[in-house]
């Protein structure tokens, strides 16, 4: 975060405290006046030294955020923050700014071309970082959440596999129906090779009988005839 303001006062030191509180941050003070003559020309260099910072490498880093701020006065006393080079400045700054010029009901110029207006420079270091407990309390309860509905669909799912496992059959189900299967065409192959054997047996016993000495004698007379 950088911060344009005067380097002394109580200004600096709320703004500090403030970003102790809420979350520690890098801050780097660009010193100026805030308050005179020469304080506009002062504001709108350190606003416009802030934005040629290079982003990466250099040896001051560049403010993802910058802060101009004073603390409370009369019109005069603010009337540098009304000035058009201070203005246009804060205009064309690329890094974004919030504006914490004055109290609440001090109004100025800058207050428009900032990004951001904060009623008073606290304000404006609040608006520039959240709570870091908070931030820590959300994650966590993101986890929380996170872990709850990730644990929820482990338990369905283990319910549906479940579920699904249970219409299945059983592995000694499967066993059961091949074994049946296998007694019962074990039985049949027994029957068929009884039948078979039988069928085998008389149709030896038809040939042994066509086989005998006397049909022999028979048909060996028959042939002789035949060929004479």
């Amino acid at each position: 975060i950088g911060v344009v303001t005067s380097p002394t006062g109580a200004v600096i030191r709320d703004i500090l405290h403030r970003l102790d509180d809420r979350f520690p941050s890098h801050v780097v003070v660009w010193p100026v006046r805030v308050q005179g003559e020469t304080a506009a020309a002062e504001v709108a260099h350190a606003v416009a030294g802030f934005n040629a910072l290079p982003e990466t490498g250099g040896p001051v880093p560049r403010p993802d955020l910058l802060i101009v701020a004073r603390g409370g006065g009369s019109i005069e006393d603010l009337w540098s923050f009304n000035e058009e080079t201070v203005v246009r400045a804060v205009a064309a700054s690329r890094i974004p700014v919030i504006s914490g010029v004055g109290h609440e009901t001090d109004t100025t110029l800058v207050d428009y071309a900032a990004d951001h207006r904060a009623p008073t420079p606290s304000a404006a270091a609040e608006a520039a970082v959240p709570v870091r407990a908070e931030l820590i309390a959300y994650v966590d309860d993101q986890g929380q959440r996170t872990r709850t509905v990730v644990r929820r669909q482990l338990l369905n799912g283990r319910d549906r596999l479940r579920a699904a496992a249970g219409e299945l059959p059983r592995p000694l189900d499967l066993l059961s129906i091949a074994r049946q299967r296998l007694d019962l065409a074990s039985s049949h192959l027994s029957a068929s090779l009884r039948h078979l054997g039988q069928q085998k047996r008389l149709r030896f016993a038809t040939t042994a009988a066509r086989l005998s000495p006397n049909m022999l004698t028979a048909d060996l007379r028959h042939a002789q005839a035949r060929l004479a």
